[in-house]
């Protein structure tokens, strides 16, 4: 009986932290030259992060962007680069604690539940072809918000990295 409690508290440690795991999603137009693309420029957000949030995922982004070989112009880019955010309040059940079987029980279970609010961040960038003006790409990253503001620089980091980590996609073969 105590093994089956042990795995229980076990698997309940390994899922959690995944609930809340950092995860991107990226798409992108399989038709486009991505290889004709060297210079962008920045369109205003339709939703802009908040303070200095703003510039920090601006420069992110720049900072990966120029890392791939693209330049930051004021006139006639190649692309157009904009991006969005949201925040949501997620809510979390989680079972607390267990209850050991008894000799009349088959199994134990959760002796009761806790409730967890979670700030979720999304961001959103895309980029666009300036001449078909058609979205060329697009990414995304979620992850939990926390109340350190040097943790969720570094996330940002993290996350903006990681969307770009296979740009420029490669072309079909």
């Amino acid at each position: 009986m105590n093994i089956r409690l042990f795995a229980i508290v076990l698997l309940c440690l390994s899922v959690s932290p995944m609930a809340f795991a950092q995860t991107t999603h990226v798409t992108w137009d399989h038709n486009a030259n991505f290889a004709g693309f060297h210079t962008y420029m920045w369109q205003t957000s339709p939703n802009p992060a908040k303070g200095a949030w703003d510039q920090r995922i601006i420069e992110a982004i720049d900072k990966q962007l120029q890392a791939k070989g693209l330049t930051k112009v004021n006139s006639n880019p190649d692309l157009w680069v904009v991006y969005s955010n949201s925040i949501q309040n997620v809510k979390s059940v989680v079972g607390i604690g267990y209850v050991l079987p008894s000799i009349f029980e088959e199994e134990g279970g959760p002796a009761g539940y806790a409730t967890y609010m979670n700030k979720v961040g999304t961001l959103v960038v895309e980029l666009a072809d300036t001449k078909t003006k058609q979205l060329v790409w697009r990414g995304s990253a979620s992850d939990t918000i926390s109340d350190k503001t040097n943790k969720d620089i570094s996330n940002l980091d993290k996350a903006v990295a990681k969307l770009f980590r296979s740009y420029p996609p490669k072309p079909k073969k």
